[in-house]
């Protein structure tokens, strides 16, 4: 399975690439991106992966940003460190 990390803060992209990895099922992290600017530009570019991870709040904004400028159609899993 091939999937996309959208995480501002680096400890948690490595957590989650990691545990990813230890699935019984082959996934294949395409890329791990840091910002609005940078998702929008990479989705514009690839074709799309089978699983997006996307935090919430991310460095220059909020991925929910990334929706209004790109259409996604790959499943969204959004994660956060914050409870609300």
């Amino acid at each position: 399975m091939n999937v996309l990390i959208i995480e501002d803060e680096l400890p948690a992209a490595r957590q989650l690439s990691k545990l990813l990895q230890q699935q019984p099922f082959q996934v294949k992290v395409l890329e791990i991106l840091d910002s609005v600017q940078a998702s929008v530009k990479w989705l514009r570019h690839f074709s799309a992966p089978e699983l997006i991870f996307m935090d919430i709040q991310i460095a220059d904004g909020l991925s929910f940003d990334i929706f209004r400028q790109v259409t996604i159609t790959s499943p969204v899993i959004f994660t956060t460190a914050f409870d609300q």
